[in-house]
């Protein structure tokens, strides 16, 4: 039933055009996958996905804690429990490994964690997480890897990519239901070699789609670039590729030039709730005073929720009160705009005017960072 169509290449990059088929409906690539942590956002919900979401990205550990795997199987899958039937990714919670909330420790058999919910302690095999993302019925899953922290020496990467290796082979042994997608991940750290080797090995699996994991946690650009760099070309050009937590317009762009097809991040979200907006002139900070009285839009031309219907002098009033309606209409005009950017980079790719539209949007959105800066920082899921 899954399937991954390459339409278009592009001439002077390895930027494509595809249809990534799933029993929930085509997504047309390059796509941004908007994230949903609990089956839900921060001030939003379905009813506003529907408009700004092409596909969903779960976590599938911290639905198993709550709302439980009992409760949404009570409605048939993921889709049921929150009434959105477009297509799904589950993430199997395997960043939650940054955070001392959830971490517990590792060892060759999976990740010990604790539960910040009621502190109970628990370990996650890959055979266990493999069952829990089967029985949220995903239209497309992540197995279990081993996620080292930023500043992590060699050899800590190296002991990480060997339960990752493992557990990878174990994910595809549990993993049963052909209609899904199961994505393997590539790990390694900033080490070239490591992602080299990660990503060979990854990709003799044969699994139905391939994810770069462990960027997004405190490196650099250039690092972060390097990581990529150093493991796309030992991947399948025919499968679809992911990259985990990256969601600056920027780097989108030029990911998408290196081979990258679907992308996901908090990072559009969680700077809208603070008042800096995206728009295809830059972006810009709705708290600043000269905001304080335009009767304009967000972005004119934009045709949001927000940009329809209040003025920057509004929206700026509500976040400055610190209200949830500002952060929501904030959210939804920056989810907006991002499934605005992908659309606009398929037709750049289809049209043969990818580089232009891409040095557009690079010049736009590195304006303001520092030589060898990645402000995005650590990708905390919601």
């Amino acid at each position: 039933m899954h399937a991954f169509k390459i339409l278009k290449n592009d001439d002077n990059s390895d930027a494509r055009t595809g249809i990534l088929k799933t029993r929930h409906g085509n997504i047309a690539t390059p796509y941004f996958v908007v994230v949903a942590t609990q089956a839900v956002g921060k001030f939003i919900g379905p009813d506003d996905y529907a408009d700004v979401a092409d596909g969903l990205i779960c976590n599938a550990l911290i639905l198993s804690l709550r709302p439980g795997i009992d409760a949404i199987k009570n409605f048939g899958t993921i889709h049921d429990f929150m009434n959105f039937h477009k297509p799904i990714f589950t993430d199997c919670g395997a960043f939650q490994m940054v955070r001392e909330s959830f971490m517990d420790g590792r060892s060759k058999k999976g990740i010990h964690f604790k539960s910040p919910f009621d502190m109970k302690k628990f370990v996650i095999t890959p055979e266990k997480m493999m069952k829990i993302e089967q029985d949220i019925g995903a239209d497309a899953v992540m197995m279990l890897d081993d996620l080292a922290p930023y500043g992590s020496t060699k050899e800590e990467f190296e002991l990480s990519l060997e339960n990752t290796h493992r557990w990878a082979v174990l994910s595809k042994k549990f993993h049963t239901d052909k209609d899904q997608m199961l994505y393997g991940i590539v790990q390694g750290g900033f080490f070239k070699d490591l992602r080299e080797k990660s990503a060979k090995f990854i990709n003799s699996l044969d699994f139905d789609g391939l994810a770069i994991g462990g960027v997004a946690i405190g490196e650099t650009r250039e690092e972060m670039y390097t990581a990529i760099r150093s493991a796309m070309p030992y991947l399948d050009k025919d499968k679809p590729k992911h990259l985990l937590g990256v969601g600056s317009p920027d780097d989108i762009v030029e990911c998408v030039g290196l081979g990258i097809d679907t992308f996901d991040s908090v990072f559009p979200t969680q700077i809208a709730r603070h008042g800096t907006l995206f728009t295809f002139k830059g972006k810009i900070d709705i708290l600043k005073a000269e905001n304080s009285a335009d009767k304009g839009p967000i972005e004119k031309g934009c045709s949001c929720l927000a940009c329809r219907n209040y003025s920057r002098a509004y929206i700026r009033h509500l976040l400055k009160m610190n209200d949830p309606t500002g952060k929501r209409y904030a959210t939804i005009h920056n989810l907006h705009f991002m499934k605005e950017l992908m659309r606009k980079v398929r037709e750049s790719i289809k049209e043969g005017k990818f580089e232009e539209f891409k040095e557009k949007i690079i010049r736009l959105y590195r304006k303001d960072r520092h030589h060898g800066e990645y402000n995005v920082g650590v990708n905390v899921k919601q």
